[in-house]
């Protein structure tokens, strides 16, 4: 996922030259992150924010409103831009498969009552040495429950089969079934038997009496 940090605003942004802010981001559950995070001078240019050797950065994510507690997701661990790279990128990798955020989703409660997805809270900050940190504008962070777990087996197949669809009679738009249809129009009046006329007549009153029409 491609971040840019406009440094002027200190909002996510779309990217170089579209200014327009980025309010949310999207995570699934129990994934591993890579986040390639640009910081944009004006909102065009990329700069490096500081000496790498002293450079500290955070991605930190929270339950909404609660700032007092400990984070759900996090990593201070950045791979540098090369001193000599025109458009440095930063480079981090957060955990989304952690205790707390299982617990913030309900993961391994009971049935149905683990939650779809759950809005957060985050925020980018950075610090030069012993300086005073940076922090960008606090921004959504959405984590979609996971569904495929690598516990759930192969599914059983049903017994018996599922019949073959030319044995299911399925119902056309004006509520009658297609089997009648077809049967009429596999008719043939010229070789027909006196069985296979009573039965298509009989099959006929029958889907009209059970529709109401005689």
């Amino acid at each position: 996922m491609k971040l840019y940090v406009d440094l002027e605003s200190l909002e996510l942004i779309e990217g170089p030259g579209f200014r327009n802010p980025v309010t949310s981001l999207r995570f699934k559950r129990g994934d591993a992150a890579l986040l390639e995070v640009a910081f944009l001078a004006n909102g065009t240019t990329h700069q490096t924010i500081g000496d790498s050797g002293t450079l500290e950065i955070q991605f930190g994510v929270k339950p909404r409103t609660r700032y007092d507690v400990g984070y759900l997701a996090h990593t201070a661990v950045w791979t540098m831009p090369d001193p000599e790279e025109t458009s440095p990128v930063y480079l981090c990798s957060p955990s989304f498969n952690t205790e707390e955020l299982d617990s913030a989703l309900g993961v391994g409660s009971s049935t149905g009552t683990e939650l779809s997805e759950i809005t957060l809270m985050g925020e980018i900050t950075w610090r030069e040495g012993a300086g005073a940190p940076t922090s960008t504008r606090t921004f959504f962070v959405v984590v979609e429950n996971d569904v495929n777990r690598g516990t759930e087996g192969v599914p059983t197949d049903a017994e018996p089969a599922y019949p073959a669809p030319e044995t299911i009679a399925l119902r056309s738009n004006e509520n009658y079934t297609v089997t009648v249809r077809n049967t009429l129009k596999t008719f043939n009046a010229n070789t027909a038997t006196i069985d296979q006329i009573t039965g298509i007549i009989a099959t006929l009153l029958t889907t009209l009496k059970s529709k109401n029409v005689i």
